[in-house]
């Protein structure tokens, strides 16, 4: 059985993306060329209709068509760059989820015009959608993925969490942290990681303290056995298989 590539990144918030960081991310796909990529949450920021922004300058500076337009553009850049990549999209607790709680709150009328689909052209880049709201999915082995809930002080203490809630073995974002965690139970063995982010700790202005890592994850899929790495940006440089890349 043929080994399966799978790249995995989360927490770009566009348009708070780390712009450097995203082009050293698409130049890995197109030189990895990935069977499987995962983005895995929070990769529009969606901060013109969240309730932090209710009634507040943002509500209108953070023009929805505009940032979503930056989502977009960069799907299509990973399709370009892994035209036969199996690409999946796991909304975060920002992104869709925000957009779809305005209109259900604020702008009934507009219920059911605006989906995810309209607003990140998905179909077209051949992308598979799935909701925060859904449990886990289950991708390779006996890993499955999710933006995840839980958030810690700790790296790592966040996953575990939610591995331990959901019992099974987790990819997850949403902590903005690198770390991973192991169980060793008598049945089966629990692991889980968070992959970090790609935003601009610069615009990240909702909090003083930005205790994360920037980076994102892959994986080989040997059969059933899934075996990931964390791959941590430093000084915008990245290795994977012992290759470097550098923005």
């Amino acid at each position: 059985m043929a080994t399966t590539k799978w790249l995995l990144a989360s927490d770009v918030h566009f348009p708070r993306q780390d712009d450097r960081m995203v082009k050293v991310f698409l130049d890995v796909v197109k030189a990895w060329k990935p069977d499987a990529i995962d983005l895995v949450g929070d990769i529009d920021d969606a901060d013109g209709t969240s309730r932090w922004s209710d009634g507040s300058v943002d509500e209108v500076h953070h023009n929805v068509a505009v940032d979503t337009k930056l989502v977009n553009e960069f799907l299509g850049d990973l399709r370009e760059r892994g035209p036969k990549s199996d690409i999946h999209f796991h909304d975060g607790n920002h992104g869709w989820t925000r957009h779809n709680e305005y209109i259900r709150t604020k702008a009934k009328a507009l219920d059911g015009l605006i989906t995810p689909d309209t607003l990140y052209d998905l179909k077209d880049h051949g992308v598979a959608w799935h909701s925060y709201q859904e449990p886990p999915v289950k991708r390779f082995g006996d890993v499955y993925v999710h933006h995840g809930v839980a958030i810690s002080k700790n790296a790592g203490e966040s996953v575990r969490k939610d591995m331990e809630d959901w019992d099974v073995s987790l990819i997850r974002g949403h902590s903005h942290r690198l770390a991973s965690f192991a169980k060793t139970g008598l049945v089966r063995d629990l692991r889980g990681w968070e992959i970090g982010h790609m935003c601009d700790v610069g615009q990240m202005t909702y909090t003083n303290v930005h205790n994360w890592q920037a980076g994102f994850a892959y994986a080989y899929v040997d059969g059933t056995d899934v075996h990931v790495r964390l791959a941590e940006f430093k000084n915008y440089t990245v290795f994977i298989d012992g290759k470097k890349f550098a923005g």
